[in-house]
């Protein structure tokens, strides 16, 4: 990261030049270098305007897509560039990092062992575990099944901070070794919510090394990737060979592969800045993949085939089933095997799996009644959009409108005031509990929900606002679920009433669901008490500036009120300078989060601790000096307003994990 900025200067004299051969003017397809089937008459035309277009508004350096129906390739282009010095994407040769969809072989590993007998989905993670990643109890009764590992559904809270991405290899661990390190604490029972988990999918790839007796990578390559054909797909990542003997980490790319990875890019400053390389090489089974377009396309057959021998056809079949093997309501989309269920715009059925780094962003998906698959992947922090968008849009171009599938609108239009029950704050369920992390909710963690006129709902979180239109209400275990269908996307999300109130928001994704909070627990309690707090420090130092200017002294007890209250309030002035520090770097570059933690809020903790110290020093001070000070009734007002919100600034930050060593 150091390095980079260092070398900010020249990479914007360079990328000058770039940007305004690769963004100025439309980014143009790069040739396919391979003959593909045909395709329908209009789809490549699509593709490269839906592609085009999304690529200049959304400033995206380079795309890769490839489209398969009927077991043939029937569009395989690259757009844009991959590194930068201009070249070119090549969707036969040009790696793009899939993130997430590396847990698609993860959960293939896996099942292949489930067919030879060696794992049973029924039985407790703990069984094929090594020793050291045994999964404690915690509180809870009932163990963690593997499938709970498939599901999302094991209960572990989400941690992310200096350890998922890493930014030098050196600071990398042997898989297990990690896990072990950086292990989250069950937060809800097994099995009682599906909640996205990198760390549950990274235990399902440990258990594949244990019981297979292969490093995870070796198992990859030997069962997966090379039966396949897939000779540009790797889970390896490029660093120093000497870090596998010094660090115990697997064998590297290699450097044909290497040569041929892009780049990661940021749009700033009018050009796209290249960004540093995201490791993963610690968590690799829950995303450490890369690969070309062309590969995919051969995956996404073998998917579509059967398995091609890697996977019974009736094993594969899992992957696709339209009952998910867990849902968190039903009429939601939910996970079968690993795999993530989702519906196009247009109502057609879908299964596969996202990926996303901070800079690279793609998505597999198939769509079994159109006998359609799908591959997009893009290189830049902006390619988010163009990527939920463009199988979904494929989808609809090549089947129309599933109107079979498509739900009905309500059968009587809702008044907007009986939305009112719904409107309020949704706090996200993936999300640290017990760790500093928590502060991290301060930005991105909301789900807002408010009332329109017009008898929808609006959500609104850190991606935007999307349009609720209620469908109808089921019962689920003793609770309601109210269900609603996106009117951007088309899909179904729902909310649950439990005991006569709305208590949760469950998303279209189907790995996450938010929990209503109330005021006091939300972003904007927080915000209104740090405010207070930021004012009462301010006060309590001016006061303490302006007695020690006063030309009498106190006596010796109201004295002692009079340095600590000052001293108090400083030490809240620099803990919040800290912490602000640290904000403001994170929200200018998601990467701080995982190649800077915690810098400078590790000060900031430290420095809330010795100022809560303080601050029950200053409540014992005033407690001890109230009788016989000579204070006035302002003056004891003051004291005491200012206490108080020195007192509730300290609570504040502690129920946030911002206080002490919870880093």
């Amino acid at each position: 990261m150091k390095r980079w900025a260092g070398n900010l200067l020249g990479a914007a004299l360079v990328l000058a030049g770039f940007h305004a051969s690769a963004v100025a003017q439309a980014p143009e397809p790069t040739a396919t270098t391979k003959a593909v089937a045909e395709a329908p008459a209009d789809l490549e035309p699509f593709v490269d305007g839906v592609v085009q277009t999304a690529m200049r508004a959304e400033r995206i350096a380079g795309v890769g897509v490839v489209v398969v129906r009927d077991g043939r390739v029937v569009l395989l282009k690259g757009y844009g560039v991959a590194d930068e010095n201009g070249r070119r994407v090549d969707p036969e040769r040009t790696l793009f990092r899939i993130a997430s969809i590396s847990k698609t072989f993860t959960w293939i590993a896996l099942m292949q062992l489930v067919e030879a007998g060696k794992v049973d989905l029924e039985k407790p993670a703990n069984d094929y575990l090594p020793a050291q990643l045994r999964i404690p109890d915690e509180g809870f009764a009932q163990p963690v099944l593997v499938r709970h590992l498939m599901t999302h559904s094991a209960g572990f809270e989400d941690i992310v901070a200096g350890h998922l991405f890493i930014p030098d290899p050196a600071l990398g661990l042997p898989l297990i070794d990690a896990l072990a390190r950086h292990r989250p604490h069950r937060v809800r029972p097994p099995g009682a919510a599906s909640v996205y988990s990198n760390y549950g999918t990274a235990l399902a790839g440990a258990i594949v090394q244990n019981v297979s007796g292969q490093p995870f990578e070796d198992r990859i390559e030997t069962r997966i990737l090379t039966p396949l054909g897939l000779q540009s797909t790797t889970f390896r990542e490029p660093y120093p060979l000497a870090l596998v003997q010094g660090r115990g980490l697997p064998s590297p790319m290699s450097p044909a592969l290497a040569a041929d990875v892009s780049e990661g890019f940021r749009w700033s400053g009018g050009a796209f800045m290249k960004q540093p390389f995201e490791y993963v090489v610690q968590f690799a089974p829950a995303g450490a993949g890369s690969t070309t377009p062309a590969d995919m396309g051969r995956y996404l057959i073998a998917l579509m085939s059967g398995g091609q021998g890697v996977l019974r056809p009736e094993t594969v079949a899992l992957f696709a089933r339209e009952t998910p093997l867990f849902a968190n309501a039903p009429g939601v989309n939910g996970v079968a095997y690993g795999m993530l269920q989702s519906h196009s715009r247009g109502g057609w059925r879908g299964w596969g799996h996202g990926g996303d780094t901070l800079r690279f962003h793609s998505e597999l998906a198939i769509y079994p009644d159109l006998r359609l698959g799908v591959f997009v992947a893009t290189n830049t922090t902006t390619g988010g959009k163009l990527r939920d968008f463009l199988p979904g849009a494929i989808a609809d171009r090549i089947g129309g409108a599933n109107v079979a599938a498509t739900p009905a609108p309500a059968t009587r239009k809702t008044r907007p005031e009986a939305l009112h029950r719904f409107a309020g704050s949704y706090f996200v369920d993936r999300r640290a509990y017990t760790s500093a992390e928590r502060a991290f909710c301060l930005i991105n963690c909301t789900v807002g929900v408010s009332v329109a006129d017009n008898g929808e709902l609006v959500l609104e979180n850190g991606a935007g606002a999307a349009r609720l239109s209620p469908l109808d209400a089921v019962e689920q275990n003793g609770a309601i679920v109210h269900r609603f269908r996106n009117t951007d996307t088309g899909e179904t999300v729902a909310f649950v009433e439990q005991d006569g109130r709305i208590t949760r928001y469950l998303s279209a994704g189907g790995v996450n669901r938010a929990t209503r909070v109330s005021l006091f627990a939300a972003p904007d309690g927080f915000f209104a008490i740090l405010l207070l707090g930021l004012l009462a420090s301010l006060a309590a130092v001016i006061s303490g500036i302006s007695r020690l200017l006063a030309p009498t002294q106190p006596r010796a007890r109201a004295r002692l009120v009079g340095v600590l209250m000052p001293a108090t309030g400083a030490a809240w002035l620099i803990a919040l300078t800290f912490y602000g520090l640290y904000f403001q770097r994170a929200a200018q570059d998601e990467w701080v989060v995982f190649a800077d933690w915690p810098g400078e809020f590790a000060i900031g903790a430290w420095t809330g601790a010795a100022a809560a110290v303080l601050t029950a020093l200053s409540a014992l001070a005033v407690a001890f000096a109230w009788l016989k000070a000579n204070w006035s009734v302002w003056r004891r007002t003051r004291i005491v307003a200012t206490l108080m919100a020195l007192i509730a600034l300290g609570v504040m930050l502690n129920a946030w994990n911002m206080i002490g060593p919870r880093l």
